[in-house]
């Protein structure tokens, strides 16, 4: 079974952060959510969801990403922004793949 470790970086996420975290639930083995310091719930959001939880001071869009990805435990990484969602669709293609061989070394997806 491909495990999955799904990767956030944050700032005042707070009203966003649910709805993805949502999303996730029963399709990541693990949420990382780096925060680089918000001065609403973001953090506690994240916890309640389930999701390690990490500080960083922002340095920048990639920085942060790789952060993220760096402090996952699974070799399959799945970057989405807080206010972005697994429609249901790509959830059962995610849970059908995770069941199977990988066909390729990386995936992309499409973002609306």
């Amino acid at each position: 079974m491909n495990r999955l470790s799904a990767c956030l970086i944050t700032s005042n996420e707070e009203r966003n952060l649910p709805r993805a975290l949502r999303s996730l639930q029963g399709v990541a083995d693990e949420i990382i959510v780096v925060d680089c310091g918000s001065q609403d719930r973001t953090r506690e959001v994240a916890r309640e969801h389930g999701a390690k939880v990490a500080t960083r001071e922002w340095t920048d869009f990639a920085q942060q990403k790789n952060f993220a990805g760096a402090a996952a435990s699974h070799d399959w990484i799945l970057s989405l922004d807080a206010d972005e969602e697994l429609s249901s669709e790509l959830r059962q293609s995610l849970l059908a793949w995770k069941q199977g061989e990988p066909e390729f070394v990386v995936y992309e997806l499409a973002r609306r």
